[in-house]
């Protein structure tokens, strides 16, 4: 298998649980080559169940960029595809599929499982069609900030060679979790976010001779989308937390998952959904 999954998970069992039983429904990455980041601040939250039952490779977070970099140098396949713990895969995709279509389309740098034409937040892209089922377009400032997001860790794929080169401009000090890991890649790399003047500036002079816009793949609707119910990042957001952590984990203990089985053809406008399709059952 030519991909490797990296799921970044902080405090989050009963999400990464879910996440991961309608991968095995839903996208049969082998499970050997899901490498799954995980972060326990709160003392009666364990991952220890989900060890005992998924043959993913857990690493507990230690110096981040240093656990990302072993993944990528130490894991064979051409691409990697980064999740985030609270994502649900809907509709079934099969990673061959993914795999011969990226090799067949060398100038697409990425593949988005989030976004789809039913996605309706922001100026949408002009389209292409290069087979039934499938669209493509190129960042560009003008259009929506989810349509410009060349580097999303919520469900892009990627090529080797891309992800490489971004991780040797990361910084130890600084690409400390997810969110800066994300946002760093705006200012070192070619992109048409729209950023601060100086960025802008020095950005217009080092990447003078190279692209800025990247071609994005996604499939015609969107396959996931990812559910914010309870915040966990260390950063300033406005949303609303529905449940906290612990009383998830707690029913995740006595068998409750997220129902991703009644998901299958729910297409949401945006490619977070929040809590409006998030319901628990026992599990299937």
């Amino acid at each position: 298998m030519d991909i490797n999954v990296i799921i970044f998970s902080k405090d989050r069992t009963l999400q990464l649980k879910s996440l991961l039983l309608s991968m095995r429904e839903n996208y049969p990455v082998p499970e050997k080559n899901i490498h799954i980041i995980y972060k326990n601040t709160i003392a009666d939250i364990s991952y220890e169940p989900l060890i005992r039952d998924f043959k993913c490779n857990f690493i507990a977070q230690g110096d981040f960029l240093e656990d990302l970099k072993n993944i990528v140098y130490d894991s064979s396949g051409a691409f990697f595809q980064f999740m985030v713990d609270d994502l649900i895969v809907t509709n079934k995709v099969d990673p061959e599929f993914i795999v011969k279509f990226m090799n067949s389309n060398r100038n697409i740098d990425s593949f988005c499982f989030r976004m789809g034409k039913n996605i309706k937040c922001g100026k949408q892209p002009e389209f292409f069609v290069p087979e039934k089922g499938i669209i493509v377009w190129n960042t560009s400032k003008n259009i929506g900030k989810h349509w410009n997001y060349a580097w999303d860790m919520s469900s892009s794929l990627y090529r080797r060679k891309t992800v490489e080169e971004y991780l040797s401009k990361c910084r130890h000090h600084r690409e400390t979790f997810p969110n800066p890991f994300e946002d760093h890649f705006y200012s070192c790399m070619p992109s048409t976010k729209p950023l601060p003047f100086h960025v802008e500036l020095v950005n217009s002079v080092r990447f003078v001779f190279r692209k800025k816009s990247m071609r994005i793949a996604s499939f015609e609707k969107s396959v996931c989308f990812t559910q914010g119910v309870n915040l966990v990042a260390d950063i300033e957001d406005d949303r609303e937390q529905q449940y906290d952590p612990l009383s998830l984990h707690h029913k995740m203990l006595e068998g409750a998952v997220i129902d991703f089985k009644s998901l299958e053809n729910i297409y949401p406008e945006q490619p977070n959904a929040g809590h409006s399709f998030f319901k628990l059952v026992k599990e299937f």
